[in-house]
């Protein structure tokens, strides 16, 4: 059991440039549902988002993970879904390795492969970035599915790695990873 929240669904203006306004209302907001996660010693991670929330995402993760160290050091369950298809994607395993053990904590990631490529593409168009934030080709996610999954399991002391992938192919190599 566990739950997952979506942050752009507990505030209408989750984004980057709304930054200490989201500070100011989201964080005590999502503090209140970790509180009452870690009294039912449940889980509950943070779920993935577009790319350019990727920032705050991160920035709402690493307060509540210094609150979680200072109220609940001894729950298990605060955690945060990663997406694979993100050419950040291993810097971010990184950076919460490093978040965990810089707080003493083992949190959870959930290694998924990405939910809103067409979207990244099409803003990316729109915008005409130079690059897109996500890899266009499926081979180069999986193969980035698969360095971060090591990533993960290479951090037993930060992190409790959680795998989703609807692909056999994946499970298996991760399986392999483990073995």
């Amino acid at each position: 059991d566990g739950i997952s929240v979506k942050l752009s669904a507990l505030h209408p203006r989750f984004e980057a440039n709304q930054r200490q306004r989201v500070l100011n209302e989201l964080l005590p907001r999502v503090w209140g549902l970790c509180q009452r996660a870690a009294q039912a010693n449940i889980p509950l991670t943070i779920d993935a988002e577009e790319c350019d929330r990727l920032e705050i995402t991160l920035e709402v993760f690493a307060a509540l993970a210094a609150q979680v160290v200072r109220t609940y050091p001894q729950w298990p369950g605060l955690g945060l879904a990663v997406q694979a298809y993100q050419t950040r994607a291993l810097d971010t395993v990184a950076l919460i390795v490093a978040l965990a053990r810089q707080h003493g904590l083992r949190l959870m990631v959930r290694l998924v492969k990405g939910a809103y490529w067409d979207t990244e593409i099409k803003r990316a168009q729109t915008l005409g970035l130079p690059h897109y934030p996500v890899f266009t080709h499926k081979p180069h996610t999986d193969v980035s599915y698969l360095a971060c999954a090591r990533a993960l399991l290479d951090a037993p002391d930060a992190i409790y790695p959680q795998f989703a992938t609807h692909n056999a192919a994946t499970l298996a190599a991760v399986l392999q990873l483990v073995a």
